[in-house]
């Protein structure tokens, strides 16, 4: 029997112990199996030195303990360590009951009527790798008492899976490493263990696989059938996620506080069938909110409604709210603005005539494509829990391309028409990528100095006069996009905006090359033209920035070998002319928003279908 002290030291108590000596370690024995040592904190219900844990996870991101953990604990004991520091783990010294059966943690969940729904959950352990001592007495403690494992949790984000020498890839291998040492069970029914991670990087358990190979060559003159266990017992699934999910007011970040669950706020592909038998139950999965599937084709399904229809409409929204000084996507449930009527009226017609028609074309059901707006729909518009649209619009450039180019290349490749709709979107974000360095400089120019320095833009917002150009807008906020005190407000890490200056900062490392072979940024590349009224100034820009890799990724219907052999030339010039049309749709809005034409007026424009606007939004371009 072992006994683990703060320190990380260990008395084996196998051998021959002086009868005072086991004296003084019984009585420490009977509280540390059961509570707490320095780095880690187990329940009784873990069972001693933890035998009983069959499910961990690496990290303790909000996300994670608000979607994973919940599904994970209705089965299984779970048990959480944290990659860095102990915020977490020092939680539960405030958890009275000495030894605990259960350690639980709160989540909020903020309902649609604006009562909180908190829901304790329920674990076995928490401690920390974030040191070595945590460290030891997780690996060399926990993980040899461990009876079976089924499920490993990695909540390390997308810039956490970029390198094999990250330390949560790094720790990972060596639970799994220690794992096979200590011959740990897997009681899944192939007998793998499941890794499952909590980020909406593409193809993420691939990625995560990857860098457990290389990390595991470090052991290969240690014991060479490592990598043969990784291989043959140990399944990366791929995965998406999607639940918005804050943090409780002054709370430090710990409590999660999260919309309603979402139907498929964590879906699974199981492709050999891995995952515990007890995960393949719809009603649990129901329950919370998973979706198991078994092919990557209908995750990739999942991911690309995501893409196209919750994140396109949120990119296709945020600009033009954020320019109109709605701060928040909460705006849109004001039954009594003008602006939010349009707004909706706008995204309704965006989906039905342009991103449902695409993914049809992609082979995605109209079903399950109406069902995901459906739910999308009702999520945006929740009255008590809104996402700041200044923060939906960081990278707005790529995400064009992301969010909206599989829409436009699905629609072009199919024949099938593009409408202003999918212009305006398009027009929206290069006019939030426009600064305001060109007219406003005389004003401003301290504060652009300033923004440069930081390798950040500052634009200017739809309430700023034109004409007459000062540090106050015309117009004083609305009621909808107040902030407390209407004060300089920060939306992201260095990016801030103020609603009665009228500016916001942004970044965009979207380069564009010159006709003299130099590159300038995107903006800068706005900049210099934006005192033209004359839209065929914009087509080139506008062309440029559509076929770029980090902008609307267009590219592929122009190029590539397999473009040659799919069309004859009489096709190609027919997909140039719609592109043509398309980017001068776009130069043409585009004009009218940095010459003092706002947003919302120019929607409303289309909603009346007034002038050129005969079928409002879905008016063919």
């Amino acid at each position: 029997m072992t006994v683990w002290l703060g320190g990380g030291n260990k008395q084996n108590l196998s051998s021959p112990q002086p009868l005072a000596q086991l004296i003084i370690l019984v009585p420490l024995l009977t509280f540390i199996m059961v509570a707490t040592v320095d780095d880690i904190i187990l329940s009784q219900s873990a069972g001693p030195d933890g035998q009983d844990i069959d499910a961990i996870c690496i990290g303790s991101g909000r996300f994670l303990r608000s979607v994973l953990v919940p599904f994970l604990s209705s089965k299984s004991k779970v048990a959480i360590f944290q990659t860095r520091g102990r915020t977490f783990l020092d939680s539960f010294k405030q958890q009275t009951e000495e030894p605990p059966y259960h350690l639980s943690y709160p989540v909020d969940t903020i309902e649609f009527n604006g009562s909180t729904t908190t829901s304790n959950i329920n674990i076995c352990a928490a401690g920390t790798l974030g040191n070595e001592d945590g460290k030891s007495q997780f690996l060399d403690g926990i993980v040899t008492a461990m009876k079976c494992i089924s499920i490993i949790g990695v909540g390390v984000t997308e810039a956490g899976l970029q390198r094999s020498d990250n330390q949560c890839m790094l720790d990972l291998t060596e639970l799994l490493h220690e794992i096979y040492y200590n011959n740990v069970k897997c009681s899944n029914p192939n007998g793998k263990i499941c890794i499952i991670n909590t980020d909406n990087l593409s193809n993420n358990g691939n990625v995560i696989q990857r860098h457990v190979l290389v990390n595991a060559e470090r052991y290969e003159g240690e014991d060479e059938s490592f990598i043969e266990f990784v291989l043959n017992n140990v399944v990366f699934l791929n995965s998406m996620v999607d639940r918005i999910t804050s943090s409780r007011q002054n709370s430090n970040g710990l409590i999660p506080s999260c919309e309603p669950l979402p139907s498929k706020a964590l879906v699974l592909c199981d492709e050999g069938h891995d995952l515990p038998t007890w995960m393949n139950d719809e009603d649990v999965q129901s329950q919370f909110g998973v979706k198991v599937r078994h092919h990557p084709s209908e995750l990739e399904a999942d991911i690309s409604l995501k893409l196209r229809v919750a994140n396109g409409t949120h990119t296709a929204l945020a600009h033009t709210m954020a320019l109109q000084l709605l701060v928040n996507t909460e705006a849109l449930c004001d039954a009594t603005s003008e602006s939010s009527h349009i707004l909706l009226e706008y995204l309704d017609s965006l989906y039905n005539d342009q991103i449902l028609p695409g993914a049809i074309n992609d082979n995605i059901s109209k079903y399950e494509t109406d069902t995901t707006w459906v739910d999308w729909r009702k999520r945006l518009q929740h009255p008590h829990f809104g996402l700041s649209t200044f923060f939906i619009t960081q990278n707005g450039a790529a995400k064009c391309g992301i969010r909206l180019g599989p829409t436009i290349k699905s629609l072009v490749i199919n024949n099938q028409p593009l409408r202003v709709s999918m212009a305006f979107a398009v027009a929206a974000i290069l006019r939030f990528l426009t600064p305001a360095e060109s007219f406003i400089a005389s004003a401003w120019s301290e504060r652009i100095s300033e923004a440069k320095q930081r390798g950040v833009f500052v634009g200017w917002l739809d309430s700023v006069d034109l004409e007459s150009v000062d540090d106050e807008p015309a117009e004083e906020p609305s009621s909808s996009s107040a902030v407390a005190g209407d004060e300089t407000v920060t939306y992201a890490d260095g990016l801030r905006y103020n609603l009665r200056e009228g500016w916001y900062e942004f970044k965009c490392d979207c380069l564009m090359k010159q006709g003299d072979g130099s590159v300038a940024a995107l903006p800068n590349v706005l900049a210099s033209l934006c005192d033209e009224e004359d839209p065929s100034v914009y087509l080139k820009v506008v062309i440029s920035y559509l076929l770029h890799d980090n902008g609307g990724n267009l590219q592929s219907l122009l190029e590539g070998e397999t473009l040659d052999a799919l069309l004859d030339e009489e096709d190609k010039l027919s997909r140039v002319r719609t592109i043509d049309v398309f980017v001068s749709s776009v130069a043409t809005l585009y004009t009218s928003m940095v010459s003092g034409d706002s947003n919302i007026m120019l929607l409303k424009e289309m909603a009346e279908k007034q002038e050129v606007y005969d079928e409002g939004f879905a008016t063919l371009v």
